[in-house]
């Protein structure tokens, strides 16, 4: 009898230490992640605005990470080549989408080929911060407002404005046609030359990204007439919003967010959302950003699913308006 009671009390213990080691174990693994490198997929080229942006990101994740945070440029088709690899990537917490919300709501209507509902394809991890996109003339404008811009195209005839990718071309057809006003787009491969043409008058008026315009801007290459976001820049405090000057409701702000495939475990999503609420909330966030013309805004996965879905209809508005066919 004590024999079976013995045996009895090693059966029992020995199911509660394989209970424990298992608890045990499961603690650690979800302790234990990251534990090789995570990857962050980025649909602009290395060296461009973007990427100054993304590699921030990344180094202040493998801070807190204690892996490399590594950044992989797949530039082209509006970002949409870095969107399908991400959304077709395995979704175990190391494969990430940093991405503007003009290629994650705007591509459906801007790329005919473009198939991905990014809603569903997707779990949004969190929002980090706002483009600004900068209204500009030549510097020896007499045009010194919207306004005054909105008027002049009124009555001038051939204005033209130019654009390097169809972001900076829906936010300029999307401010003619709330001015009432039209103007011939110009296509640029390189923003630099689009920007000796504002600056010389060969091109009425620009839209450009704020990371590009603070510099130019500052330096006196170009002048800026207003900003499209709700809020004024912080790198360009003195320029008011396009709402200031006289374009109501005139809001035109992508943002950009953190994505990860679908099916990704929560538990890795709201370990990647806490570093990311502590770097954007931080000093440091708002400085760089300070610099690369881009309004600091970290905001969670709920509220990111609520933006992205609000955005999708926004854009769908936009490129009505705006008459833009899809390429």
């Amino acid at each position: 009898m004590l024999r079976r009671g013995g045996a009895l009390i090693g059966l029992l213990m020995a199911v509660v230490l394989s209970g424990a080691q298992a608890a045990f174990l499961q603690a650690a693994a979800q302790q234990a992640y990251p534990s090789r490198p995570i990857h962050i997929l980025l649909g602009f080229a290395a060296g461009s605005g973007a990427d100054i942006g993304a590699r921030f990101v990344s180094a202040e994740l493998q801070k807190r990470a204690g892996q490399p945070v590594i950044i992989e440029n797949r530039p082209g088709a509006g970002s949409n080549i870095a969107i399908g690899l991400a959304a077709k990537a395995k979704p175990d917490g190391y494969t990430l989408l940093l991405a503007a919300s003009s290629a994650m709501a705007g591509s459906r209507f801007l790329y005919k080929d473009f198939k991905i509902d990014t809603d569903s394809a997707f779990e949004p991890v969190a929002v980090l911060f706002d483009a600004t996109f900068v209204i500009t003339v030549a510097p020896d404008s007499s045009v010194q407002t919207i306004a005054a811009l909105s008027e002049t195209l009124k009555t001038k005839t051939r204005n033209r404005f130019g654009y390097t990718n169809q972001t900076g071309q829906l936010a300029a057809a999307y401010y003619l046609a709330q001015a009432g006003a039209s103007a011939e787009p110009v296509s640029y491969r390189v923003t630099a030359d689009a920007v000796a043409d504002v600056a010389s008058g060969t091109l009425d008026f620009m839209v450009l990204d704020g990371g590009f315009a603070t510099g130019v801007v500052r330096n006196g290459k170009i002048k800026a007439l207003a900003v499209t976001t709700a809020e004024r820049s912080v790198s360009l405090p003195q320029i008011p919003t396009m709402t200031e000057a006289g374009m109501k409701d005139f809001v035109f702000a992508p943002f950009w967010a953190v994505y990860a495939p679908r099916g990704t475990p929560d538990d890795m999503i709201k370990t990647l959302q806490g570093w990311l609420r502590e770097i954007y909330t931080s000093d440091a966030a708002r400085q760089h950003h300070g610099v690369t013309g881009s309004n600091v805004r970290f905001q969670d996965a709920v509220v990111l699913r609520q933006r992205l879905r609000a955005e999708v209809d926004e854009w769908a508005k936009a490129v009505q308006a705006a008459g833009i066919e899809p390429q």
